[in-house]
């Protein structure tokens, strides 16, 4: 079954989807998070494979699209979606101006759009603070089920069950050719690893910059949280998600003093247990800890095997994009221009011919323009949810806390999406929604009551 014929199936059935949406609207928008943990289970369609998260964010655009025509809501269009907007015409441009496969390109246009939608969903149809505190927890929810089946997966791999979900071979470890460590029901354990450690970095800010005399609400669901996507992100072996952790937690220890007067000491309470299992994991014998080991020396080693491979796709990347570097080859053209041309999908691992850091990929897909919107944009989410907390400290300090403990979660991914991006999946714009929700509430004080 061709994306065509895909695509003339879903129009068909639409109207009983549309109506579905409008009646569960509700329920399928707090269902978000855990549809966003299962992009590595899509539908599969014939040939075509249609993520869970981003099919639902496209029905629950249709009743939002019919309530903004009836005149029944304004769309809340705010900073973060003019530059998603911004980015994504950069994307159809580049792509219908220089794409060696324009067909394929601009599909991979309309799929960025069905995972950013999300984002534009959260931002319009959470419009009052009990809204928002069930999204809150439904997050937590969801990334207590995504580590509990990424660990169990990976618990039984080791004892010799596999049943998918983690990879824990002797040739995945010693050859790199497969990832080595949980996944769960996310695409790999590189997307396992990011997820985990924004979401550890998240509830371990929140707990740390708890007030005295004032519990955050689900205090217990917010600690077990913490440390179960702990242990998730250690056995996703994923080096870039752990140093992002790294850099997320010290970012957490300056905003934290400077903006909420918290001491450094409090949030690195929860990483003292964080130590104390890496030790444990290190010591175990086997596949396993020989693993671990070999991770932790090479940590930052620009010598090792998957750092020579990425050093050399950037190499090329960055060749291919001289010859446009304003505007930028079009969406996903990596792997087509390394196939000169030809239908590269019938090569054997075409799919691991990516660019798999998000400033690199912007660069060669948009150009210099399309890397200064990227810029652009990140840097409004940040410096608005900094201003946000600065003035929401006094009239909501809670909020303002939870706000800056999200803000040292986008960073976990910033950081870790530099060796695999995952921009154009659906649970990084729910975390950035959730961000935008909560600075929309420090700035209004009254839709928070």
């Amino acid at each position: 079954m061709t994306p065509t014929i895909t695509i003339a199936l879903l129009l068909v059935a639409a109207p009983a989807l549309l109506v579905g949406a409008i009646m569960w609207r509700r329920a399928l928008l707090l269902a978000l998070p855990f549809l966003v943990i299962l992009n590595g289970v899509p539908l599969q369609l014939g040939t075509s494979l249609i993520r869970i998260d981003q099919l639902v964010a496209c029905l629950l655009a249709m009743p939002l699209a019919l309530s903004v025509i009836a005149g029944e809501r304004t769309l809340r269009i705010d900073t973060t979606a003019r530059w998603m907007i911004a980015i994504l015409a950069m994307n159809v441009a580049a792509s219908l101006a220089h794409s060696p496969t324009r067909g394929y390109s601009l599909l991979q246009c309309a799929n960025l759009a069905s995972a950013w939608i999300i984002y534009l969903l959260l931002t319009n149809m959470v419009t009052d603070a009990a809204q928002l505190d069930r999204l809150f927890a439904r997050c937590l929810w969801a990334a207590v089920a995504a580590s509990v089946l990424g660990i169990g997966a990976f618990v039984l791999a080791s004892a010799g069950m596999p049943v998918g979900g983690a990879e824990v071979s002797v040739r995945a470890a010693e050859t790199m050719i497969r990832p080595f460590g949980a996944a769960g029901t996310m695409l790999e354990p590189n997307i396992f690893g990011s997820f985990m450690g924004a979401m550890f970095v998240f509830t371990g800010a929140i707990a740390a910059f708890s007030l005295r005399g004032a519990v955050e609400r689900r205090t217990r669901l917010v600690r077990w949280t913490c440390a179960l996507c702990g242990l998730g992100l250690l056995l996703s072996f994923t080096r870039s998600a752990w140093i992002g952790a790294i850099v997320a937690i010290l970012t957490a220890v300056v905003l934290g003093n400077r903006l909420i007067g918290s001491r450094a000491s409090q949030i690195l309470k929860p990483v003292g247990v964080g130590v104390a299992v890496i030790a444990v994991l290190l010591l175990l014998p086997g596949t396993t800890g020989d693993f671990a080991r070999y991770k932790l020396v090479n940590l930052v080693n620009p010598g090792s095997q998957t750092a020579l491979l990425r050093i050399l796709t950037s190499t090329i990347a960055l060749q291919q994009t001289l010859v446009h570097p304003i505007v930028g080859w079009g969406t996903y053209t990596f792997a087509p221009l390394l196939a000169e041309g030809s239908d590269f999908a019938r090569f054997d691992g075409w799919r691991a011919l990516w660019i798999g850091n998000y400033v690199l990929l912007a660069l060669h897909d948009t150009g210099v323009t399309g890397l200064a919107l990227w810029v652009g944009m990140i840097w409004s989410i940040i410096a608005n949810a900094i201003r946000a907390v600065r003035h929401g400290a006094v009239h909501s300090p809670m909020l303002a806390r939870r706000t800056l403990a999200l803000v040292a979660g986008v960073v976990t991914l910033l950081i870790s999406f530099a060796a695999t991006t995952g921009f154009s999946l659906g649970y990084p714009w729910l975390l950035i929604g959730l961000l935008a929700l909560h600075v929309r509430f420090l700035q209004e004080p009254a839709a928070s009551e």
